[in-house]
């Protein structure tokens, strides 16, 4: 009874730590998952002319080490009309290879197209890691999210698990 009451303790500690972060600009709010670090880039008054080194627009990334490779996740914010934008198509010099197969799925917060597929590297032009891109609508706001591992290996079941927790904080405002 000792050891669940201090277990219990523990894990209470621990998730107070954990802090809700909510983005006007980007109309998100999400809490990190453990070991996982978020950076917002983009600015707060056009999506799609300020970013960084992934892309000229608006948007989360969050990354977890991992010693089979580092985890990604990436969320740029849109408007309809940038949802055509060839930007959105790129993390860095990492591209989408788009493809027609899809499904429908949800999770707590969103309704989803996804696709999988792989990136090529636009330096070498090399087939790269695969990768998972889902895209949604929350009331007048597109988001088109990545998940991917820096590894040339299939994503399996336990990895995705891992991305699913990180992927499920993140919520509309």
């Amino acid at each position: 009874m000792k050891k669940i009451f201090l277990l219990l303790f523990i894990g209470v500690f621990i998730s107070s730590f954990a802090q809700t972060v909510k983005s006007k600009i980007l109309k998100l709010k999400y809490t990190a998952a453990d070991n996982w670090t978020a950076t917002e880039f983009g600015g707060p008054n056009n999506w799609e002319e300020s970013g960084n080194a992934l892309c000229k627009c608006s948007g989360f990334s969050f990354t977890k080490p991992n010693k089979e490779g580092k985890m990604n996740i990436v969320v740029y914010a849109s408007t309809a009309s940038g949802l055509d934008s060839n930007k959105r198509n790129f993390i860095g010099n990492l591209h989408f290879e788009d493809v027609d197969k899809y499904e429908k799925t949800t999770n707590k917060h969103f309704s989803f197209q996804k696709k999988r597929s792989n990136f090529t590297d636009t330096k070498t032009k090399a087939k790269s890691f695969e990768v998972i891109r889902y895209q949604t609508k929350f009331e007048d706001h597109y988001y088109i999210i990545y998940v991917w591992q820096e590894s040339m290996n299939i994503l399996n079941p336990a990895r995705e698990k891992e991305f699913n927790e990180m992927f499920n904080s993140i919520e509309a405002l």
